[in-house]
């Protein structure tokens, strides 16, 4: 398959499981959308299989990450700044405060996740162990 096929047909599928998922959630029916985007992304996965002519190498693989960091650095200003805000905001929008709290441990979440991540991989590749 080639890629603009892959392109197409996910398309394709991206657009059923959205009008199912939304069908779904107008009926009250989650199990329904859960097995929807189960079955969808196993599907994916399979063509993906199917796809040939793939070339990756390093610069893809460093801008992906470049994207992804700057992409961890946004998100976490904003539930940082965002949950500051609502905390901060708590004798004037009492009924956001929890939203606050929910976007602060959020962020404290991702960055627990994040050093776990960086650690595991420095010592996989080799890095200097901190001690």
């Amino acid at each position: 398959m080639k890629q603009k096929q892959f392109r197409i047909i996910s398309l394709l599928i991206v657009m059923v499981m959205g009008a199912v998922v939304g069908f779904s959630v107008s009926i009250g029916n989650p199990v329904l959308a859960v097995g929807v985007v189960l079955a969808g992304m196993a599907v994916m996965y399979n063509l993906k299989q199917m796809l040939e002519d793939v070339v990756e190498d390093e610069r893809i693989h460093q801008i992906s990450q470049k994207a992804s960091q700057v992409t961890l650095q946004i998100v976490m200003t904003g539930l940082a700044l965002g949950g500051a805000a609502l905390i901060a905001m708590r004798e004037v929008y009492p009924t956001y405060t929890d939203l606050g709290f929910f976007m602060a441990y959020a962020g404290c979440g991702v960055l627990v996740l994040y050093s776990l991540f960086y650690r595991y991989y420095n010592r996989k590749y080799g890095g200097f162990d901190e001690e």
